[in-house]
């Protein structure tokens, strides 16, 4: 696959007088296609930068002016770690209609998982994670996302922005979909229940400002992230349609992104909604910026853990449950102090690993059984 058939080589406005130039700048030590660099073996890298300016379905129009600024930010902070190998690919090419763009990053997605590099996806507006979604799919048995956003995005009708996810977790294909940090009064009751009634993880607002790392376990287990800007306020991001006046700060917003990027499941970072027309000082595209640089530190950082019983890294915890045949297995790291639970696949006799917290084994040892446990069993069975 040729993915200069895809992609417009990057093209960027001049710096401003206040750009410094320097060496160890993030823009400055990566690749990058232009019309004189075109891509060329994609799999020597570990981290693809790809931007999608599609905003068709969606009453957010502008937001496909996104991509450029964002870069453009990204490109003005320093580099993580010089021995990182990442590559811009620029903007996938303008499509006759939203659908083609769709298929067009299914495509690109497709080639990049199958070469084992990791995508950070520049939106556009949020419907792109569906294109995106459709490469998993196509390639894995099952697939884990979590949706960051103020707003759930199932209303009933053709894919836009506010439904995008209904195909999404109608899929077969869909384990786990965790969505984090949705406010309850911009919420329709019924959408919540629908949730629910499939299994899946919801973490409201205040309950994530709360605790912070209660999204750790959910971001750990995922291969898509998707991360609506409108999910922080509106005064740390005010470039976009649908802001709000309450919702995440920017700091946590980049600790989430740093958890996504830690996590060696991750392989789609995607970061939507932002509309410079709405925007101040390009603060949204800064903060965007600063969120993906934030994951590829994380990224940076992976340790690849799988728990096992003879795993000299875990420590195994067995827990007898008075309404349970057998105990539940907890694993904790020895190395990162991340905890795991197993859950029991009754048909297989399997047991499926799903990462859970600290928290989770303390209610075990309570005698209650954790909430996220019970989920993880409904969906498996």
């Amino acid at each position: 696959m040729d993915l200069n058939n895809y992609f417009e080589p990057v093209s960027l406005e001049k710096p401003d007088k206040q750009f410094r130039f320097s060496d160890a700048l993030f823009g400055r030590n990566i690749t990058i296609n232009t019309p004189s660099s075109p891509v060329g073996e994609i799999s020597n890298y570990q981290l693809a930068i790809l931007g999608v300016a599609e905003d068709r379905n969606s009453h957010n129009q502008g937001s496909a002016l996104a991509p450029d600024r964002i870069r453009m930010k990204l490109y003005e902070l320093f580099r993580v770690n010089e021995k990182l190998r990442i590559i811009d690919l620029g903007n996938i090419k303008a499509t006759a209609s939203a659908e083609d763009t769709m298929f067009g990053i299914r495509d690109v997605m497709i080639h990049l998982l199958n070469n084992q590099v990791t995508a950070i996806v520049l939106g556009g507006t949020q419907d792109v994670t569906r294109g995106i979604f459709m490469a998993y799919e196509q390639r894995a048995s099952t697939t884990n996302a979590v949706i960051v956003d103020s707003r759930l995005d199932v209303e009933e009708g053709t894919p836009t922005s506010s439904s995008w996810a209904l195909p999404v977790i109608n899929s077969s294909k869909l384990f786990r979909y965790s969505s984090l940090g949705h406010q309850q009064y911009l919420v329709d009751p019924a959408h919540i229940a629908l949730l629910e009634e499939r299994g899946f993880d919801m973490v409201r607002l205040g309950s994530l400002r709360t605790n912070l790392l209660l999204a750790e376990p959910f971001l750990r287990d995922a291969q898509l992230v998707s991360f609506d800007i409108g999910a922080i306020k509106q005064p740390d991001a005010p470039g976009t349609l649908f802001s709000s006046p309450n919702g995440l700060m920017s700091e946590e917003a980049c600790q989430l992104s740093r958890f996504a990027g830690l996590s060696d499941q991750v392989s789609c970072f995607g970061i939507f909604e932002i509309n410079p027309e709405y925007d101040i000082q390009d603060q949204t595209s800064r903060l965007a910026a600063q969120a993906i640089w934030y994951f590829t530190e994380g990224f940076s950082q992976r340790k690849k853990e799988r728990p096992a019983q003879d795993n000299p890294d875990f420590k195994v915890f067995m827990v007898n449950h008075r309404d349970m045949e057998h105990a539940l297995t907890f694993y904790k790291s020895l190395v990162t102090g991340r905890w795991w639970m197993e859950i029991p696949e009754i048909k297989s006799g399997k047991q499926i690993l799903v990462a859970c917290s600290q928290e989770e084994y303390q209610q075990a040892c309570n005698h209650d059984i954790p909430e996220m446990w019970w989920k993880a069993f409904q969906r498996i069975n």
